[in-house]
């Protein structure tokens, strides 16, 4: 987020310049867009005497200061903030590039130091870097409170962690994820694989129509008491997850391994006992960084499962539709002729289908109902079996209207059957030119570069899951998905930056990086130069 655009939602603070050279401290009082780093006030000192007055009376957030003055060095009101318990963020000002202070400044940990004369972006840079401490600083001290009522809310901790993973509102990454645990302090191990039970309650307003239109928490509630009556110390009440996704509400249950007291039993009773019918569905074996692409995969096997409900299944299981009744489609015909991508024998099997039952007078809403349920089915599995989310393909208006109004009549059915079929046959042979689908993802990345872009994201721009698309386009670049992201910032920074007007903090920013020092990292890394050298390098300017 633009620091501008975020300023409402951060807190203001008071910074304060600490020099005994009076123009210094006008040049950087006026020349530095305080607004920009979310500073209220800017109070001005000329000696460490008037700094502490300034400092017992203000909230200061940020100090710049001098390291050598006359009647008390910088170091001297570092020390002393420090032993007044002062947590301002300190960044000095010195005439030498490698200053004799450094052990004394990191010791009361400074934040960094600019080397005189005055520079706006050398600034900048090392304000965004205070800040950046600042606010972890904040988080630490904020998830340190919470131990006061930890012991009494464990659940509750734990319950929300895990719906922040499957909700992946924690990034993917498991360093990220031991800190956030770590933060927490909850006892995980994130270096062994789980299992994900993903409960499928169905519809919301179908659990409403049953059990009456307030009943949702009521529901919610007694699913959460049954499971976790059913596995009692096997899985702590944490790991039970409530969600909805759109109109489908899930049960997420956070498995060290596969149980067998989740079985066909458990699923009849819990039917007795909820008065609604539940479908499961087991992952495959995953770390924790893994579990929100397998909910989204087990997601998506619902979604296709129109017909098999109230049944375990595995991720890798291809569903099939219930056999408590005959089908009226050549189910196996329809996977070969998929498979082989026969567009015509296929569509002409469908309409042969159609005018025989039309013949038979067998031809009514009902069984044109069960006919496009049968093919959403064939076509649904053979999609997945691709990597292909057949949500995602068919979510556009003339899909939905057209498989909407395809039971009102036979040539309604019949132009749903060429739209389904067309599609899913045309949209496979463009995955398997895989070159098509990555210059596509490509493509997203570079007008999508500046936001906050994810591999799901991306997946999702082409149809497919986050996991087949990462593996397609490493498979045909050599490279990984978000190492091209990264790449690709990378090369639009560095024609930034050729310009001389360029600011180096706000070339981070416009370029999708809202944390200058991980910019910098990564800039250095990719060209060898830090973004200023960069800068200095190609346009003569000396930072």
């Amino acid at each position: 987020m633009d620091p501008e655009e975020s300023k409402e939602a951060e807190q203001l603070m008071d910074a304060i310049v600490i020099d005994d050279d009076i123009s210094t401290v006008e040049v950087i009082s006026q020349n530095v867009d305080w607004d920009k780093f979310h500073i209220d006030k800017v109070h001005t000192a000329y000696n460490i005497m008037t700094a502490k007055k300034l400092f017992e009376e203000n909230d200061i957030g940020i100090a710049i200061c001098d390291i050598e003055m006359p009647m008390g060095s910088g170091l001297d009101l570092l020390k002393w903030a420090r032993q007044e318990n002062i947590e301002a963020e300190f960044i000095f000002l010195t005439s030498h590039e490698k200053f004799d202070y450094a052990k004394t400044a990191l010791e009361y940990r400074a934040s960094g130091y600019v080397v005189k004369p005055f520079n706006a972006d050398r600034m900048e840079a090392e304000l965004l870097s205070a800040l950046q401490k600042l606010k972890e600083r904040e988080e630490i001290k904020k998830a340190s409170q919470l131990d006061e009522w930890y012991a009494g809310s464990l659940e509750y901790v734990e319950g929300s962690f895990w719906d922040d993973v499957l909700q992946q509102r924690i990034h993917a990454d498991r360093d990220e994820i031991k800190k956030e645990i770590e933060a927490r302090k909850l006892n995980i191990n994130t270096d062994r694989t789980g299992v994900l039970y993903l409960v499928s309650s169905g519809n919301l307003e179908q659990i409403r129509e049953n059990l009456g239109g307030d009943a949702m928490g009521q529901y919610e509630n007694k699913i959460t008491a049954f499971i976790a009556g059913r596995l009692k110390d096997m899985v702590p009440m944490g790991r039970i997850i409530n969600y909805h996704v759109k109109n489908l509400v899930y049960t997420a249950i956070i498995c060290d391994d596969v149980t067998d007291t989740i079985d066909q039993k458990f699923i009849d009773d819990a039917e007795k006992e909820l008065e609604n019918t539940i479908t499961i569905y087991i992952s495959n074996p995953c770390y924790i960084e893994q579990l929100y692409d397998a909910r989204l995969h087990i997601e998506e096997l619902d979604r296709n499962n129109v017909a098999s409900k109230g049944r375990i299944f595995h991720e890798n299981d291809l569903i099939v539709m219930a056999s408590d009744q005959e089908h009226i489609l050549d189910q196996e015909q329809i996977r070969l002729l998929l498979n082989e991508k026969k567009k015509k024998e296929l569509l002409n099997l469908l309409k042969f289908s159609m005018e025989s039952l039309a013949n038979q007078k067998k031809l009514s809403a009902s069984t044109l109902t069960i006919i496009k349920q049968e093919l959403l089915q064939s076509v649904f599995v053979y999609l997945h079996s691709k990597g292909i989310m057949a949500s995602q393909l068919f979510a556009n208006e003339s899909s939905v209207l057209l498989e909407s109004q395809a039971t009102d009549s036979l040539m309604n059915m019949m132009r749903f059957q060429v739209h389904l079929i067309s599609s899913t046959i045309d949209y496979v042979s463009e995955v398997e030119q895989s070159d098509s689908i990555v210059q596509r993802a490509k493509n997203y990345v570079h007008q999508h570069y500046a936001e906050d872009i994810s591999r799901t994201e991306i997946a999702e721009s082409v149809f497919l899951t986050p996991e087949y698309m990462a593996k397609m386009f490493k498979k045909e670049t050599g490279i990984s998905l978000k190492q091209y992201i990264s790449d690709y910032r990378v090369s639009i920074a560095k024609e930034l930056l050729s310009k001389p007007s360029a600011r180096v903090s706000d070339v981070a920013a416009e370029v999708g990086f809202d944390n200058f020092s991980y910019f910098s990292t990564v800039f250095k890394k990719t060209t060898g130069y830090t973004p200023g050298e960069y800068h200095s390098m190609t346009t003569g300017q000396n930072e």
